[in-house]
Protein backbone atom coordinates (compact mmCIF):
# COMPACT_ATOMS: atom_id res chain seq x y z
CA UNK A 1 0.00 0.00 0.00
CA UNK A 2 1.10 3.16 -0.70
CA UNK A 3 1.22 5.89 2.03
CA UNK A 4 1.58 9.76 1.88
CA UNK A 5 1.78 12.53 4.53
CA UNK A 6 1.75 16.09 3.88
CA UNK A 7 2.94 17.67 7.20
CA UNK A 8 1.90 21.15 8.32
CA UNK A 9 3.83 23.85 10.76
CA UNK A 10 6.76 23.09 12.94
CA UNK A 11 9.12 20.68 13.58
CA UNK A 12 7.97 18.42 16.27
CA UNK A 13 4.94 18.09 13.95
CA UNK A 14 8.04 17.13 11.58
CA UNK A 15 9.77 14.72 13.95
CA UNK A 16 5.73 12.72 14.46
CA UNK A 17 5.25 12.89 10.79
CA UNK A 18 9.10 11.01 10.64
CA UNK A 19 7.90 8.54 13.41
CA UNK A 20 4.76 7.67 11.32
CA UNK A 21 6.93 7.18 8.06
CA UNK A 22 9.08 4.84 9.53
CA UNK A 23 6.29 2.48 11.17
CA UNK A 24 4.36 2.56 8.22
CA UNK A 25 7.42 1.24 6.98
CA UNK A 26 8.11 -1.17 9.32
CA UNK A 27 4.62 -2.44 8.80
CA UNK A 28 5.22 -2.90 5.01
CA UNK A 29 4.36 -0.10 3.13
CA UNK A 30 5.32 2.12 0.56
CA UNK A 31 5.99 5.83 1.15
CA UNK A 32 5.02 8.30 -1.64
CA UNK A 33 5.58 12.09 -1.90
CA UNK A 34 2.56 13.91 -1.59
CA UNK A 35 0.33 14.32 -3.80
CA UNK A 36 1.64 11.03 -5.99
CA UNK A 37 -1.04 8.49 -6.35
CA UNK A 38 -1.42 6.98 -3.37
CA UNK A 39 -3.80 4.54 -1.05
CA UNK A 40 -3.45 6.15 2.28
CA UNK A 41 -2.87 9.69 3.08
CA UNK A 42 -2.12 11.24 6.22
CA UNK A 43 -2.55 15.35 7.00
CA UNK A 44 -0.41 16.42 10.16
CA UNK A 45 -2.30 19.54 11.13
CA UNK A 46 -1.39 22.74 12.34
CA UNK A 47 -3.54 25.26 14.37
CA UNK A 48 -0.59 27.52 15.52
CA UNK A 49 -3.37 30.27 13.52
CA UNK A 50 -6.18 30.19 11.82
CA UNK A 51 -5.01 30.06 8.63
CA UNK A 52 -2.85 27.49 8.99
CA UNK A 53 -6.08 25.29 10.48
CA UNK A 54 -7.85 26.52 7.07
CA UNK A 55 -4.97 25.35 5.04
CA UNK A 56 -5.58 21.85 6.87
CA UNK A 57 -9.38 21.73 5.87
CA UNK A 58 -8.16 22.80 1.95
CA UNK A 59 -6.23 20.34 1.84
CA UNK A 60 -8.70 17.58 3.14
CA UNK A 61 -11.02 18.98 0.91
CA UNK A 62 -8.78 18.99 -2.51
CA UNK A 63 -7.15 15.55 -1.36
CA UNK A 64 -10.82 14.19 -1.95
CA UNK A 65 -11.94 16.13 -4.92
CA UNK A 66 -8.88 14.79 -6.72
CA UNK A 67 -8.41 11.13 -5.62
CA UNK A 68 -11.68 10.41 -4.09
CA UNK A 69 -10.68 6.92 -3.57
CA UNK A 70 -7.83 8.44 -1.17
CA UNK A 71 -8.48 6.93 2.59
CA UNK A 72 -7.56 10.40 4.79
CA UNK A 73 -6.37 10.65 8.06
CA UNK A 74 -6.71 13.55 9.78
CA UNK A 75 -4.29 14.00 12.86
CA UNK A 76 -2.41 17.06 14.47
CA UNK A 77 -2.94 19.97 16.48
CA UNK A 78 -6.46 21.67 14.50
CA UNK A 79 -7.87 18.25 15.73
CA UNK A 80 -8.00 19.37 19.12
CA UNK A 81 -9.20 22.98 18.46
CA UNK A 82 -12.41 24.85 19.15
CA UNK A 83 -13.45 24.59 15.99
CA UNK A 84 -13.57 20.91 15.59
CA UNK A 85 -17.01 20.86 14.29
CA UNK A 86 -15.67 21.73 10.97
CA UNK A 87 -13.73 18.90 10.92
CA UNK A 88 -16.34 16.85 11.66
CA UNK A 89 -18.10 17.58 8.44
CA UNK A 90 -14.82 17.15 6.49
CA UNK A 91 -15.31 14.27 3.98
CA UNK A 92 -12.67 12.22 5.52
CA UNK A 93 -12.08 8.80 6.94
CA UNK A 94 -10.16 8.97 9.99
CA UNK A 95 -9.59 11.64 12.58
CA UNK A 96 -7.05 11.05 14.98
CA UNK A 97 -7.02 12.96 18.43
CA UNK A 98 -4.03 14.03 20.33
CA UNK A 99 -4.94 11.33 23.28
CA UNK A 100 -4.69 8.52 20.35
CA UNK A 101 -1.38 9.86 17.76
CA UNK A 102 1.10 7.32 19.61
CA UNK A 103 -1.67 4.38 18.08
CA UNK A 104 -2.45 6.30 14.92
CA UNK A 105 -0.53 3.60 12.31
CA UNK A 106 -2.05 0.46 13.83
CA UNK A 107 -5.46 2.39 13.79
CA UNK A 108 -5.31 3.82 10.56
CA UNK A 109 -4.21 0.11 9.17
CA UNK A 110 -6.75 -2.10 11.69
CA UNK A 111 -9.53 0.97 10.11
CA UNK A 112 -8.73 0.02 6.51
CA UNK A 113 -8.65 -3.48 7.40
CA UNK A 114 -5.25 -4.02 5.80
CA UNK A 115 -2.68 -6.81 6.64
CA UNK A 116 0.42 -5.44 7.82
CA UNK A 117 3.95 -7.24 8.65
CA UNK A 118 4.30 -7.00 12.77
CA UNK A 119 6.50 -4.88 14.41
CA UNK A 120 8.96 -6.57 17.16
CA UNK A 121 11.77 -3.93 17.43
CA UNK A 122 12.30 -0.01 17.90
CA UNK A 123 11.77 2.29 14.97
CA UNK A 124 12.96 5.92 14.91
CA UNK A 125 12.04 8.40 12.30
CA UNK A 126 14.05 8.32 9.30
CA UNK A 127 14.52 11.82 7.54
CA UNK A 128 15.66 12.75 4.09
CA UNK A 129 17.75 15.59 4.85
CA UNK A 130 21.02 15.15 6.73
CA UNK A 131 20.00 16.47 9.70
CA UNK A 132 17.38 14.26 12.83
CA UNK A 133 14.83 15.95 14.78
CA UNK A 134 15.09 14.53 18.54
CA UNK A 135 11.20 15.27 19.56
CA UNK A 136 12.18 14.91 23.75
CA UNK A 137 8.38 16.17 25.36
CA UNK A 138 5.26 17.33 23.95
CA UNK A 139 2.92 19.72 25.46
CA UNK A 140 3.09 23.24 27.63
CA UNK A 141 1.78 24.59 30.65
CA UNK A 142 2.66 28.35 29.71
CA UNK A 143 -0.55 29.31 28.37
CA UNK A 144 0.89 32.95 26.86
CA UNK A 145 -2.67 35.05 26.06
CA UNK A 146 -2.16 34.76 22.08
CA UNK A 147 -1.42 31.03 21.86
CA UNK A 148 -3.54 27.96 21.57
CA UNK A 149 -1.17 25.16 21.58
CA UNK A 150 -1.45 24.53 25.34
CA UNK A 151 -5.10 23.53 24.56
CA UNK A 152 -4.29 21.55 21.75
CA UNK A 153 -1.29 19.62 22.76
CA UNK A 154 -1.78 19.11 26.42
CA UNK A 155 0.39 19.94 29.91
CA UNK A 156 3.99 19.11 29.28
CA UNK A 157 5.26 15.04 29.09
CA UNK A 158 8.50 14.46 28.30
CA UNK A 159 10.50 11.21 27.01
CA UNK A 160 12.96 9.57 29.57
CA UNK A 161 16.39 10.47 29.00
CA UNK A 162 17.58 6.98 28.55
CA UNK A 163 14.85 7.24 25.40
CA UNK A 164 16.47 10.26 24.27
CA UNK A 165 19.86 8.70 24.32
CA UNK A 166 19.16 5.75 22.78
CA UNK A 167 17.17 7.88 19.23
CA UNK A 168 20.19 9.80 19.58
CA UNK A 169 22.59 6.54 18.81
CA UNK A 170 19.96 5.24 16.15
CA UNK A 171 20.70 8.52 14.64
CA UNK A 172 24.10 8.56 14.62
CA UNK A 173 24.37 4.90 13.58
CA UNK A 174 21.93 5.61 10.12
CA UNK A 175 24.57 8.39 9.46
CA UNK A 176 23.26 11.56 10.65
CA UNK A 177 25.77 13.91 11.48
CA UNK A 178 23.60 17.14 13.39
CA UNK A 179 20.62 16.01 15.79
CA UNK A 180 18.17 19.21 16.37
CA UNK A 181 16.49 18.68 19.71
CA UNK A 182 12.61 19.26 19.41
CA UNK A 183 9.43 19.49 21.29
CA UNK A 184 6.26 21.55 22.02
CA UNK A 185 7.95 23.43 25.22
CA UNK A 186 11.85 21.66 25.52
CA UNK A 187 12.65 24.12 28.56
CA UNK A 188 9.43 21.62 29.77
CA UNK A 189 11.83 18.81 29.76
CA UNK A 190 12.36 16.88 32.95
CA UNK A 191 13.25 13.49 33.18
CA UNK A 192 14.02 12.12 37.09
CA UNK A 193 16.83 14.41 38.13
CA UNK A 194 17.97 15.55 34.20
CA UNK A 195 16.94 18.47 32.64
CA UNK A 196 17.40 19.68 29.32
CA UNK A 197 21.10 21.19 29.37
CA UNK A 198 22.26 17.28 31.24
CA UNK A 199 20.09 15.89 28.19
CA UNK A 200 21.66 18.56 25.44
CA UNK A 201 25.29 17.72 27.27
CA UNK A 202 24.69 13.80 27.01
CA UNK A 203 23.81 14.01 23.26
CA UNK A 204 27.18 15.82 22.64
CA UNK A 205 29.50 13.16 24.05
CA UNK A 206 28.01 10.87 22.54
CA UNK A 207 30.69 9.31 19.82
CA UNK A 208 30.26 9.80 16.34
CA UNK A 209 28.37 12.62 16.38
CA UNK A 210 28.73 15.74 14.13
CA UNK A 211 27.45 18.38 16.11
CA UNK A 212 23.82 18.66 18.57
CA UNK A 213 21.29 21.87 17.91
CA UNK A 214 18.94 23.26 20.17
CA UNK A 215 15.79 23.94 18.81
CA UNK A 216 13.42 26.89 20.22
CA UNK A 217 14.04 27.94 23.52
CA UNK A 218 11.29 29.60 26.17
CA UNK A 219 13.07 32.46 27.27
CA UNK A 220 13.33 33.21 30.86
CA UNK A 221 13.98 29.47 31.77
CA UNK A 222 17.23 27.36 31.04
CA UNK A 223 18.88 29.39 28.21
CA UNK A 224 21.74 30.34 30.43
CA UNK A 225 22.76 26.95 31.71
CA UNK A 226 21.99 25.70 28.25
CA UNK A 227 24.97 28.75 26.98
CA UNK A 228 27.08 27.33 29.61
CA UNK A 229 27.44 23.97 28.25
CA UNK A 230 27.46 25.54 25.01
CA UNK A 231 30.82 27.60 26.02
CA UNK A 232 32.63 24.66 26.98
CA UNK A 233 32.15 22.06 23.83
CA UNK A 234 32.30 22.53 20.05
CA UNK A 235 29.94 19.96 19.11
CA UNK A 236 27.09 22.32 20.96
CA UNK A 237 26.08 24.66 18.14
CA UNK A 238 26.52 28.19 19.19
CA UNK A 239 23.19 29.14 18.23
CA UNK A 240 20.23 30.08 20.46
CA UNK A 241 16.66 31.05 19.39
CA UNK A 242 14.63 32.84 21.71
CA UNK A 243 10.93 33.47 21.16
CA UNK A 244 10.64 37.23 22.91
CA UNK A 245 7.27 37.77 21.08
CA UNK A 246 7.83 41.39 22.08
CA UNK A 247 9.93 43.50 23.90
CA UNK A 248 7.73 45.88 25.74
CA UNK A 249 6.72 45.52 29.53
CA UNK A 250 3.24 46.19 29.25
CA UNK A 251 2.10 44.11 26.13
CA UNK A 252 4.71 41.13 27.74
CA UNK A 253 2.30 41.25 30.82
CA UNK A 254 -1.14 41.10 28.44
CA UNK A 255 0.67 37.91 26.22
CA UNK A 256 1.30 36.37 30.20
CA UNK A 257 4.71 36.06 29.19
CA UNK A 258 7.49 35.25 32.37
CA UNK A 259 9.74 37.58 32.10
CA UNK A 260 10.24 42.05 31.80
CA UNK A 261 12.44 43.27 28.87
CA UNK A 262 15.24 44.41 31.27
CA UNK A 263 15.64 40.73 32.62
CA UNK A 264 16.13 39.60 29.01
CA UNK A 265 18.00 42.11 28.24
CA UNK A 266 20.64 40.44 31.40
CA UNK A 267 20.21 37.29 30.30
CA UNK A 268 20.86 37.80 26.89
CA UNK A 269 24.21 39.98 27.44
CA UNK A 270 25.31 36.67 30.11
CA UNK A 271 24.79 34.62 27.22
CA UNK A 272 27.05 37.04 24.90
CA UNK A 273 29.34 37.14 27.57
CA UNK A 274 29.55 32.94 27.70
CA UNK A 275 29.45 32.33 23.50
CA UNK A 276 30.32 36.05 22.18
CA UNK A 277 29.58 35.02 18.89
CA UNK A 278 26.55 33.06 19.78
CA UNK A 279 23.74 32.95 16.69
CA UNK A 280 20.50 34.35 18.81
CA UNK A 281 17.42 33.99 17.00
CA UNK A 282 13.54 35.49 17.80
CA UNK A 283 10.14 34.79 17.30
CA UNK A 284 8.41 39.08 17.41
CA UNK A 285 4.59 39.65 17.12
CA UNK A 286 3.78 43.30 16.41
CA UNK A 287 0.60 44.66 16.27
CA UNK A 288 -1.11 42.91 19.69
CA UNK A 289 -3.78 44.36 21.19
CA UNK A 290 -3.21 47.42 22.87
CA UNK A 291 0.46 48.23 21.39
CA UNK A 292 0.87 51.78 21.17
CA UNK A 293 3.70 53.90 19.17
CA UNK A 294 5.87 53.90 22.60
CA UNK A 295 5.48 50.24 22.69
CA UNK A 296 6.45 48.80 19.26
CA UNK A 297 9.18 51.13 19.32
CA UNK A 298 10.54 49.69 22.57
CA UNK A 299 10.64 46.66 21.10
CA UNK A 300 12.66 48.16 18.23
CA UNK A 301 15.01 49.85 20.23
CA UNK A 302 15.58 46.31 21.88
CA UNK A 303 16.11 44.44 18.89
CA UNK A 304 18.40 47.55 17.50
CA UNK A 305 20.67 47.36 20.59
CA UNK A 306 21.54 43.24 20.41
CA UNK A 307 23.08 41.09 17.98
CA UNK A 308 19.94 39.20 16.94
CA UNK A 309 20.75 36.89 13.32
CA UNK A 310 17.33 35.36 12.66
CA UNK A 311 14.37 37.20 13.57
CA UNK A 312 10.89 35.80 12.51
CA UNK A 313 8.22 38.31 12.53
CA UNK A 314 4.57 38.05 12.09
CA UNK A 315 1.34 40.11 12.54
CA UNK A 316 -0.70 39.31 15.01
CA UNK A 317 -3.83 37.79 14.53
CA UNK A 318 -6.63 36.67 16.53
CA UNK A 319 -7.21 33.17 17.99
CA UNK A 320 -10.09 31.77 18.74
CA UNK A 321 -10.06 29.88 22.51
CA UNK A 322 -7.22 32.25 23.47
CA UNK A 323 -7.37 35.13 26.67
CA UNK A 324 -5.89 37.56 23.50
CA UNK A 325 -9.30 37.23 21.79
CA UNK A 326 -11.20 39.18 25.51
CA UNK A 327 -8.34 42.35 25.39
CA UNK A 328 -9.24 45.82 23.99
CA UNK A 329 -7.39 48.23 21.84
CA UNK A 330 -6.85 46.10 19.02
CA UNK A 331 -4.16 47.83 16.22
CA UNK A 332 -5.76 47.66 12.98
CA UNK A 333 -4.74 44.68 10.85
CA UNK A 334 -3.04 47.69 8.27
CA UNK A 335 -0.96 48.76 11.35
CA UNK A 336 0.11 45.35 12.49
CA UNK A 337 1.40 44.40 8.92
CA UNK A 338 3.32 47.84 8.09
CA UNK A 339 5.06 47.45 11.60
CA UNK A 340 5.92 43.93 11.02
CA UNK A 341 7.50 44.94 7.55
CA UNK A 342 9.78 47.29 9.64
CA UNK A 343 10.56 44.82 11.58
CA UNK A 344 11.69 42.67 9.09
CA UNK A 345 13.42 44.98 7.15
CA UNK A 346 15.25 45.58 10.31
CA UNK A 347 15.77 41.80 10.51
CA UNK A 348 17.28 41.23 7.19
CA UNK A 349 19.96 43.89 8.07
CA UNK A 350 21.06 42.62 11.63
CA UNK A 351 21.26 39.00 9.91
CA UNK A 352 23.64 40.27 6.92
CA UNK A 353 25.45 42.52 9.76
CA UNK A 354 26.01 39.43 11.79
CA UNK A 355 27.28 37.07 8.30
CA UNK A 356 29.17 39.28 7.16
CA UNK A 357 31.50 39.02 10.40
CA UNK A 358 32.20 35.43 9.95
CA UNK A 359 34.15 36.89 6.43
CA UNK A 360 37.55 35.57 7.58
CA UNK A 361 36.59 32.91 10.06
CA UNK A 362 36.81 29.50 9.70
CA UNK A 363 33.26 28.23 9.86
CA UNK A 364 31.90 24.44 9.71
CA UNK A 365 28.89 22.94 7.62
CA UNK A 366 27.30 20.14 7.26
CA UNK A 367 27.04 19.32 3.66
CA UNK A 368 23.23 18.85 2.64
CA UNK A 369 23.77 18.75 -1.34
CA UNK A 370 25.53 19.82 -4.39
CA UNK A 371 24.11 22.52 -6.41
CA UNK A 372 23.71 23.21 -10.02
CA UNK A 373 27.59 24.46 -9.88
CA UNK A 374 28.68 21.93 -8.03
CA UNK A 375 29.53 24.01 -4.87
CA UNK A 376 28.41 22.35 -1.90
CA UNK A 377 25.71 23.82 0.25
CA UNK A 378 24.77 23.40 3.95
CA UNK A 379 23.99 25.28 7.27
CA UNK A 380 26.92 26.43 9.55
CA UNK A 381 26.64 26.12 13.43
CA UNK A 382 25.38 29.31 13.66
CA UNK A 383 23.10 28.58 11.41
CA UNK A 384 23.47 30.25 8.22
CA UNK A 385 23.15 29.12 4.84
CA UNK A 386 27.22 28.67 3.34
CA UNK A 387 28.39 27.75 -0.11
CA UNK A 388 31.39 26.11 -0.74
CA UNK A 389 33.32 25.97 -4.19
CA UNK A 390 36.37 24.16 -5.39
CA UNK A 391 35.71 20.53 -4.42
CA UNK A 392 36.75 17.78 -6.57
CA UNK A 393 33.52 16.20 -8.78
CA UNK A 394 34.71 12.69 -8.05
CA UNK A 395 34.86 13.75 -4.02
CA UNK A 396 31.38 14.82 -3.59
CA UNK A 397 29.37 12.07 -3.28
CA UNK A 398 31.85 11.07 -0.51
CA UNK A 399 31.23 14.43 1.24
CA UNK A 400 26.87 14.29 1.23
CA UNK A 401 26.00 14.18 5.35
CA UNK A 402 29.53 14.82 6.22
CA UNK A 403 30.90 17.73 8.40
CA UNK A 404 33.56 19.95 6.76
CA UNK A 405 35.13 23.00 7.51
CA UNK A 406 36.42 26.28 5.00
CA UNK A 407 37.39 29.63 5.73
CA UNK A 408 34.32 32.14 4.34
CA UNK A 409 35.59 34.66 1.78
CA UNK A 410 32.35 36.98 1.06
CA UNK A 411 28.62 36.91 1.18
CA UNK A 412 26.61 36.46 -1.24
CA UNK A 413 22.86 37.24 -1.74
CA UNK A 414 22.81 39.06 1.64
CA UNK A 415 22.93 36.19 3.87
CA UNK A 416 25.18 33.56 2.35
CA UNK A 417 28.82 32.53 3.17
CA UNK A 418 30.47 31.65 0.07
CA UNK A 419 34.01 30.57 0.21
CA UNK A 420 36.84 27.68 -1.28
CA UNK A 421 38.80 24.78 -0.35
CA UNK A 422 40.73 24.07 -3.44
CA UNK A 423 44.07 24.33 -2.55
CA UNK A 424 43.25 25.60 1.07
CA UNK A 425 45.22 23.76 4.15
CA UNK A 426 42.75 24.65 6.91
CA UNK A 427 40.18 22.29 4.97
CA UNK A 428 39.48 19.39 6.56
CA UNK A 429 36.52 16.64 7.40
CA UNK A 430 35.31 14.65 10.09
Amino acid sequence: MRVSIKTLGCRLNQAESAQYEALFKAAGCQIVPYGAECELCVIKSCSVTARAESESLRIARSIKRSQPHVFIVLTGCAVESLEREKFETLDVDLIVSRADKEQLVATTLAAMQTECAEITHPVHPVFSTHRALLKIQDGCNFFCSYCIIPYNRGAPVSRTFDECLDEARAFIDAGLQEIVITGCNIACFESADKKLPDLIEAIAALPGLGRVRCGSLEPGTVEIEVAQRMAGNDKICPFLHLPLQHCDDRILRSMNRRYTSSEMRGRIEKILSLVPRVALGSDIITGFPGEDQSAFNNTKAFIEDLPFSNLHVFPYSERKGTAALKLQDSVAPALRKERAKELIALGERKRRDYTASWVGSEVEIIVEKFDKNKAARGWSAQYIPCRISGIAEKAQAGLLGKQISFTAQSVADNTTLSGSIKNQVQGSQR
